[in-house]
Parts: C-alpha cells; sequence; structure tokens
C-alpha cells in the first residue's frame, strides 16, 4: 500500500514541477502543494506503521 502511495506522491511532484517549470504554477504555490503532498505521505506512512520499532513481547 505504502508504495502505491509513494508512487502517487512521485507523479504529483513530477506534474507540479513541471507545470511550474512551464510557468503555468507559482514557485510559491508549488512549494505548498507538495509540501501538502509530503505531509499525506507522512501520515500514510505513520498509520501504516511503516519504519517503527517492533513492540517487544515478554
Amino acid at each position: 500500500m505504502f508504495n502505491a502511495n509513494l508512487q502517487e506522491f512521485a507523479q504529483k511532484v513530477d506534474m507540479i514541477t513541471s507545470l511550474e517549470s512551464n510557468g503555468k504554477l507559482d514557485p510559491e504555490d508549488a512549494y505548498q502543494q507538495i509540501k501538502g503532498l509530503w505531509k499525506q505521505l507522512k501520515h500514510s506512512k505513520k498509520e501504516l506503521g511503516i519504519g517503527e520499532e517492533p513492540s517487544a513481547t515478554a
């Protein structure tokens, strides 16, 4: 699931950077959009429990 989210993030960032490079999107707007996408990706990672220490069972 995270891999799909990561691929979607990459595709959207590619689209945003293309729009910005072609002058169709303000650099600040592009930055804010990418920042929002990054927050969504981080939330997805957290929700899926990726990168967390396994809980110790004693």
